[in-house]
């Protein structure tokens, strides 16, 4: 066996090691870190894993006259894709370093225009001879092409990254870390390959130059992939925790907004009253409220965002505000909504809406005034047993400027109770997409014990849900607010007299 075999074989075995290399890199890109395909990294990773592959293919087959094609097809395709994978580099580079071009024109013409006349041209190669030719030996030649385009265009991509690389890291930009770590490891991508190159002609003395150049490349390039795919994938964790953070934040303040403090009117034997929200996401966009408008008058409130996560919570956070505020000045709940409305549809640029129930109950009579703004219809107890009472809906706010609302009245009486929810409740999923639905939901709770404190009615009815659902996970906020009503505060003196 010759020296120059020798070498052959130790290239294809680097090669071998790079390609494995580089392809567990792609594969813990997908599966572990959870990056889709289409993911820049992930698309430079595969492009590297076949371009390694065709390479793999180039290697081996020459020197065999009876494999001269897929000589061809090994040498066009790791050309080709090379070209490709160096545009991918300089584009992922450069938009890191915010200096790709702004001009679409120029974006056609610099990344697109020159590898697709190049890929023509490399796939004819096997008839024109443009780029490589294959001897009746089996043995590749470099045709005046491959010097004057392919390495040319090959290095103007790179070398215009590792420039890149160079300002960004001399100015010293205060960017993300991540960002400053690639910039370095480019600026070394582009020393290894003519460094390993020398290397490889002096101490090797390897015959065929491109050989020698394909392997510092490949070398370079598991160097540069593993590095950047790993700064990249460090930076986005690092992304997602200071997301998840401010979520948690979120999350906190929102909550800090609700009433949860419970008994939440100890002085006040005339009712009982209980309220719970679990979201569906760390910022949800339901939301409770119950405070007292005056000694006499005790408000309500349930109410549902569209949407979910921060922009669903700060509109519910501005919802609540106004709601709470207009109760205050007086009105019907109908009056109340009709001036909600108006003020939310004036500065609504973002098109939502909020689905809202609102009671004052009038504590020394126990009548209830409600008005609903299309939301889900309360349950309510008056003859010794829930059912579902259809008021009178009117538009959600948010939805049109001009809306108009309609007032409810409900007599109760000493011992009846209300249940007023979100649509998480009933729209509660199970694993084979079966709703709880609003039978179950009454079924529950009319299965709870007439005399039951409303923190447990309210816990009465989440546990049938999960019962449900299982182990399905929550796709929607769960909301609920449970009211019984004692009596006048007289009559509650009374009996206790008694």
């Amino acid at each position: 066996m010759t020296n120059q075999e020798i070498i052959n074989g130790l290239y294809l075995e680097l090669l071998f090691v790079a390609v494995i290399l580089i392809g567990i890199l792609f594969i813990n890109n997908i599966v572990l870190y959870k990056q889709k395909f289409k993911d820049r990294i992930s698309i430079m990773l595969f492009t590297s894993v076949v371009l390694g592959c065709f390479e793999i293919l180039w290697a081996f087959c020459e020197g065999h006259p009876d494999l001269k094609a897929l000589t061809y097809i090994g040498a066009c395709g790791y050309m080709i894709l090379f070209v490709i994978f160096t545009v991918l580099l300089n584009r992922y580079i450069l938009s890191r370093f915010d200096r790709l071009p702004k001009s679409k024109w120029a974006t056609i013409l610099f990344y697109i225009v020159p590898p697709s006349v190049f890929s023509v041209l490399c796939i004819t190669t096997p008839w024109t001879h443009w780029f490589v030719r294959v001897d009746e030996a089996g043995e590749l030649h470099e045709e005046i092409l491959f010097d004057a385009l392919f390495t040319p265009l090959m290095i103007l991509y790179v070398l215009m990254a590792v420039i890149s690389a160079v300002h960004y890291a001399i100015k010293g930009h205060n960017g993300y870390h991540a960002t400053k770590r690639i910039a370095y490891n480019m600026i070394v991508f582009g020393v290894l390959i003519p460094a390993f190159y020398i290397m490889e002609i002096v101490l090797l003395g390897v015959d065929s130059k491109y050989l020698a150049l394909n392997l510092a490349v490949s070398v370079a390039m598991v160097y540069l992939t593993t590095n950047v795919s790993t700064h990249t994938l460090l930076e986005t964790r690092a992304k997602v925790e200071a997301t998840e953070a401010d979520l948690r934040i979120g999350t906190q303040i929102q909550t800090s907004m609700l009433p949860l403090t419970f008994p939440a009117f100890p002085d006040r034997p005339e009712f009982d009253i209980h309220a719970s929200m679990d979201p569906a996401r760390e910022v949800g966009g339901d939301f409770y409220d119950f405070f007292m408008i005056d000694e006499d008058h005790l408000a309500l409130v349930i109410a549902d965002v569209s949407g979910k996560g921060i922009p669903a919570a700060l509109f519910m956070m501005s919802s609540k505000i106004f709601i709470s505020d207009h109760a205050t000045m007086g009105g019907t709940p109908a009056e109340i909504l009709e001036r909600v409305n108006k003020l939310v549809c004036a500065n609504n640029d973002a098109n939502m809406f909020v689905t809202v129930w609102l009671g004052i109950l009038e504590i020394s009579t126990g009548k209830l005034t409600t008005s609903s703004a299309g939301h889900e219809y309360p349950m309510i107890n008056i003859n010794g047993k829930y059912e579902l009472l259809k008021d009178k809906h009117g538009l959600a706010i948010g939805a049109m400027e001009f809306a108009k609302y309609k007032n409810t009245e409900i007599q109760l009486k000493k011992g009846d109770s209300i249940f007023v929810y979100t649509d998480g409740v009933a729209e509660a999923t199970d694993a084979n997409n079966q709703l709880f639905g609003v039978d179950r939901t009454l079924e529950a709770l009319n299965s709870i014990p007439a005399e039951a404190a409303q923190k447990d009615v309210l816990a009465g009815v989440r546990t049938a849900v999960d019962a449900f659902v299982k182990e399905a996970p929550q796709f929607d906020d769960l909301t609920m607010l449970g009211l019984r009503y004692n009596g006048p505060k007289d009559i509650n003196a009374t009996e206790d007299a008694q």
